[in-house]
């Protein structure tokens, strides 16, 4: 049976969402609204969408959007709201596998692009297998004398998730260089990485978390450059 994830801002709001959804299709339903569990549903299971039911799109609903594209999953995202402001449409409309739903809409048409979004993706995929480890790893700034001693969760060919202690910020967007120590091969391994999203609220130790897509040398200098 196909799964769908409803990550909604209250409860009646996934409530009324998941009653249409589950009357008219045969799919398996779960909802979360936080971005911690939302993260504990897309961890224990493979699903073929993603739903999130909000009033507004806003720059916290951005960045659970950019925080589940930075998850390793290839599964599509279909946002329902009543408002979307002009420059966050236009944000909107450049990304893949992101699809627009505008509220008041009919049970009818919700139900229809579910219905197609599932039938273009049956089978989801992860991207790059990921695996649970629990490791100290130093990221050093690419931007600053800034360096951090975490603990990394989750490591997979694409990127890695680690844990820290506050003391300044981390946002989107920032390059760091990772030393890893793999004990299984004895070998210390260096890479680029770029933040893609944050928590205030680490799933494993409740401290702050991000999630890191390794990057290339030449997409780092071109990131530096364009800040330069």
């Amino acid at each position: 049976m196909q799964k769908v994830l409803i990550i909604s801002e209250s409860l009646k709001w996934g409530d009324a969402t998941r009653s249409v959804l589950g009357q008219k299709l045969p799919v398996e339903i779960a909802q979360a609204e936080t971005r911690r569990e939302a993260a504990v549903e897309v961890e224990s299971r493979l699903f073929h969408l993603v739903i999130l039911d909000y009033r507004q799109v806003d720059a916290n609903v951005m960045r659970t959007l950019h925080w589940l594209q930075g998850m390793n999953y290839s599964f599509p995202i279909l946002i329902i709201s009543e408002k979307v402001a002009e420059p966050l449409l236009q944000k909107l409309s450049t990304l893949s596998n992101i699809y627009l739903l505008m509220k008041p809409a009919a049970d009818v048409a919700l139900v229809g692009l579910v219905k197609k979004l599932l039938l273009a993706r049956r089978v989801p995929k992860q991207a790059h297998r990921r695996f649970k480890t629990n490791q100290i790893v130093q990221m050093d700034s690419l931007t600053s004398d800034r360096s951090l001693l975490t603990n990394m969760f989750n490591l997979s060919k694409g990127g890695a998730y680690c844990e820290f202690e506050g003391g300044g910020a981390v946002t989107v967007g920032d390059l760091y260089r990772m030393k890893i120590n793999l004990s299984d091969t004895s070998r210390e391994y260096t890479f680029n990485a770029k933040v893609v999203w944050t928590t205030p609220d680490g799933r494993f130790s409740g401290r702050i978390g991000c999630g890191l897509k390794f990057v290339s040398e030449e997409e780092t200098q071109r990131s530096l450059l364009s800040r330069a």
